[in-house]
């Protein structure tokens, strides 16, 4: 036989055995078990609010203990449970933590010993039966120094100790957090230093989140000083701030827009800004770029889209209108011309600045008023976002509030949204300097804003109807210094987000010195009489500011 025919025979044997085998009939004995699904979330009501900040995310000191208790829903009981707690990197490009598995039960109790930083807490939860593994993530933000993590920045002025400095009230909303107050942060920081005489503004913003940078900074009389966010120890000065540094310096309003993308600087009632990129910060120095020059001389205000990063809205106080400008093109929008007056297209309601029809809509082109205050009041639950802005005659004796939504290109076809406060409904409406705005009402909702030794709370009606109440009275003689909405900006809002008024007082008219207090808001707006807490034994109060922990 040849091999052509011995390979065909085992070929043809081959096959018959695969045939064979294929066709038995299989009688192994096999048991199936049906998988175990277990869902994980965090045991809310046994917490620590002031670390476990939401459902996912925790915020601790170094060297700071930490319990974090979860339930567990299952589809079919099981008591054959086996737990493991993990800290790990929150990016592929940093190492594990040496410390890495935490935890063994279904309570973590330890002690957070790691370097501040951003970590990922992982809780990983296996059914011995099946050997199928569930999980839950935190985001586990670890602080510094407790002065150097969240809360209020309160700025004071110290002229017996010839200049000013910082303390700090550590709480988001005077419901959570230690509430200790830290004195003379800024000289701690700076081997004793203060900061200069007429220092009037403390700024904080944040970059994303996962970026974990954020920028703290005072202004003063022809300067400003970024400091450090962790100890407040300076860390640039104004002269560094610029591709060419202007020949006068008089900071009004720094910021952030809500993508991340462009930082902006109002200076002289000139707008400076600079990409600082979103998700990666650029290699520094990163320079602010000359002024945007044009036939504006702005208000120090900047109202910028959440829709998109790039596009600012800003108010002409010379010629008493608004204009939009694209921080990505270096263009204006809309009409593209400096045209005073004209920086939109023409009002879709006809040749007034006013609708005809409603009373209430207005020509974008043609406010005809100063711009007084503005702020971004954007209600959790209303789509899209909207700006709130405070207007007054040059008598300054008639108030307006305007509102109108936010866009990238606004089509200048505003049918409601003008609302004139008229001082027999709205008492003192036209002497109030500082005003605040929730972020949680039904539009056009409630402002508040301080009249005297009180807070007023206007609720915003059609046309001329808008009315007011006192939410909270303080001592006589006392004079407010600051009134804040809390606003955390945090990544995922927590519960308190906009329901928490924070209000700096000088009453030392009534021998009660300077204070701060933490005033809950209801559900309707209106103002609890019952503070959260009070915090005393500050110098005479300049400015306050929230600062939160770093990567929240």
């Amino acid at each position: 036989m040849n091999n052509k025919n011995i390979w065909s025979t085992l070929v043809v044997a081959v096959l018959t055995i695969f045939i064979f085998v294929a066709c038995k009939k299989d009688k192994g004995n096999y048991n199936y078990t049906a998988i175990n699904t277990i869902t994980v979330t965090t045991d809310s009501l046994n917490v620590d609010a002031s670390k476990v900040i939401t459902n996912d995310s925790i915020s601790v000191k170094q060297f700071d203990s930490l319990t974090v208790n979860v339930l567990l829903s299952q589809t079919q009981a099981s008591g054959n449970l086996s737990y493991q707690w993990m800290i790990i990197q929150t990016a592929q490009n940093i190492s594990n933590p040496a410390q890495y598995i935490v935890g063994t039960t279904q309570q973590l109790k330890t002690r957070i010993n790691l370097s501040p930083n951003l970590y990922r807490l992982v809780l990983k939860v296996t059914d011995n039966t099946t050997g199928v593994s569930f999980y839950k993530f935190y985001s586990l933000n670890v602080d510094t120094s407790p002065w150097g993590g969240e809360g209020w920045v309160v700025l004071q002025d110290q002229p017996s100790q010839g200049g000013c400095d910082i303390s700090l009230i550590a709480t988001k909303d005077g419901t959570s957090g230690t509430g200790t107050v830290y004195p003379n942060l800024y000289s701690l920081g700076n081997f004793g230093k203060k900061l200069p005489t007429g220092t009037s503004k403390v700024n904080v913003l944040n970059y994303s989140a996962s970026l974990r940078i954020q920028k703290v900074s005072f202004f003063y009389p022809n300067g400003g000083v970024q400091v450090r966010s962790t100890d407040f120890a300076d860390s640039s000065y104004t002269s560094g701030w610029f591709f060419a540094e202007p020949t006068s310096i008089n900071l009004q309003a720094n910021g952030i827009n809500q993508g991340f993308q462009y930082e902006y600087l109002i200076n002289n009632n000139q707008l400076h800004y600079r990409a600082v990129n979103a998700t990666s910060i650029k290699s520094p120095p990163i320079l602010f770029n000359a002024p945007v020059l044009g036939s504006w001389t702005l208000a120090p205000f900047v109202l910028n889209a959440g829709l998109s990063d790039y596009f600012l809205t800003l108010y002409d106080q010379s010629n008493k209108c608004f204009l939009q400008y694209n921080a990505q093109t270096g263009a204006l929008v809309n009409v593209t011309t400096d045209i005073p007056n004209g920086h939109f297209v023409a009002y879709s309601k006809g040749t007034a600045p006013l609708d005809p029809v409603t009373g209430s809509g207005f020509d974008m082109n043609r406010i005809g008023k100063n711009l007084f205050y503005a702020e971004n009041s954007q209600p959790q639950s209303a789509t899209p976002a909207t700006f709130s802005c405070v207007f007054r005659n040059d008598a300054s004796d008639s108030t307006w509030l305007y509102q109108f939504a936010v866009t990238t290109a606004n089509a200048n076809t505003n049918t409601t949204g003008r609302y004139f406060l008229s001082t027999a409904k709205v008492p003192g409406i036209n002497a109030a300097t500082l005003f605040a705005f929730p972020t949680f009402l039904t539009l056009p909702g409630k402002f508040y804003y301080v009249n005297s030794n009180t807070i007023n709370t206007c609720t915003i009606g059609t046309l001329a109807t808008s009315t007011s109440a006192v939410g909270y009275t303080f001592p006589a003689g006392t004079v407010v210094k600051a009134m804040k909405v809390f606003k955390s900006g945090y990544t995922t809002a927590p519960s308190t987000e906009s329901k928490v008024l924070v209000v700096a007082t000088d009453e030392t008219a009534s021998g009660q010195g300077n204070k701060v207090y933490f005033l809950s808001i209801t559900s309707t707006g209106d103002i609890n009489t019952n503070p959260l807490a009070v915090y005393t034994g500050f110098d005479k109060i300049v400015d306050i500011a929230f600062k939160k922990g770093l990567g929240l």
